[in-house]
């Protein structure tokens, strides 16, 4: 019914004594005020397709009435501008309150519109590979898609004008958008890190530190991934990239290089390290923070004859006293 309404308004005032478009020098101060006042009706009517409040719920304005309204005001500011007495200033001010206002308040309502829907569609994409646990294709690009739309929303946000009005933008669009991410965020964070490693490990020199803090942020919250299939995809890729660092990092080493692994408990709370001497090979215990658990990898640091080691484990055995694989990452001189 407020549709009809506002269309009716447009035909009744484009199309009763509405003056045709003059140039500058043609209009008088009657015709300029009568359609300052046309403008200012439109305007009036426009104001309350941004409302939701008034419309209680949230939908794209009538754009005829929109355009309409642009229109008059264009040629009711042509007709003030060709004014030269002193009546000139107060149609001026009228038509920037309470037309221009009007006008890009609901620009601002029209652009948070747009952008809550190109949101929505980001968000029912994701939605689905959530569903369907479709992890390791595009999950990653989709979400940073949907947080660049999120951000880009937040500053179209805030000209719109009503609190309960950016309040309803907000619930329809933004805070579905940021649970969904929200559950595939540690997903990402991981993935993004193993995507940074394997980009350093193409590279003709790589830093091995660098190489090192992107393994060890990953493997910390592969515990936190679900679904496992999604998990264990990333944990096999750092596996694997430790692997390589580990061959290429090698030349590198300063200390007795570890010959093996073996354990006094099944990995629960000791560690034996078998180093190789040249001439024979010695044992050190060192303790766990924690029992080492089936299809864990953990990354430990440790001291020897004056020497760092950073080291990865990756348990692939379901028997305790199977010993686990092991990558040395690093052996630095303290």
């Amino acid at each position: 019914m407020k549709r009809i309404f506002a269309s009716m308004m447009i035909v009744i005032l484009l199309f009763t004594g509405f003056p045709f478009p003059k140039t500058e020098a043609a209009y008088t101060y009657s015709q300029a005020e009568k359609l300052v006042v046309q403008a200012e009706k439109l305007a009036g009517a426009l104001k309350w397709q941004i409302s939701v409040e008034y419309n209680k719920t949230l939908a794209m304005l009538d754009m005829k009435l929109f355009n309409s309204t642009k229109t008059v005001h264009s040629t009711a500011q042509t007709a003030v501008n060709s004014l030269k007495d002193s009546r000139k200033a107060a149609l001026q001010q009228r038509l920037d309150q309470n037309v221009k206002l009007q006008i890009n308040r609901a620009v601002a309502y029209i652009d948070a519109l747009n952008g809550g829907k190109k949101i929505e569609k980001l968000s029912n994409e994701l939605r689905y590979l959530i569903k369907e646990e479709i992890y390791m294709i595009r999950m990653d690009d989709l979400y940073h898609e949907l947080s660049y739309e999120i951000r880009k929303q937040a500053i179209l946000l805030y000209r719109v004008y009503g609190k309960s009005t950016r309040e309803a933008i907000l619930a329809k669009y933004k805070l579905p958008a940021e649970q969904l991410k929200s559950k595939v965020a540690y997903f990402v964070t991981v993935k993004d890190l193993v995507d940074k490693a394997k980009l350093e490990m193409s590279k003709d020199e790589v830093d091995i530190y660098l190489m090192i803090n992107y393994l060890d942020k990953a493997n910390s919250m592969l515990d936190k991934i679900t679904p496992e299939h999604a998990m264990r995809a990333l944990q096999s890729d750092i596996v694997s990239l430790s692997s390589e660092l580990s061959l290429l990092s090698e030349y590198y080493f300063e200390g007795p290089m570890i010959e093996g692994l073996n354990t006094e408990d099944g990995f629960q709370e000791t560690m034996i390290v078998i180093f190789d001497m040249a001439d024979y090979l010695q044992e050190e215990l060192y303790l766990l923070d924690e029992p080492l658990k089936y299809q864990e990898t953990r990354i430990v640091t440790f001291e020897f004859e004056g020497f760092e080691y950073t080291v990865l484990l990756y348990k692939n055995g379901e028997n305790p006293w199977e010993r686990p694989d092991f990558y040395t990452l690093d052996i630095t001189e303290i």
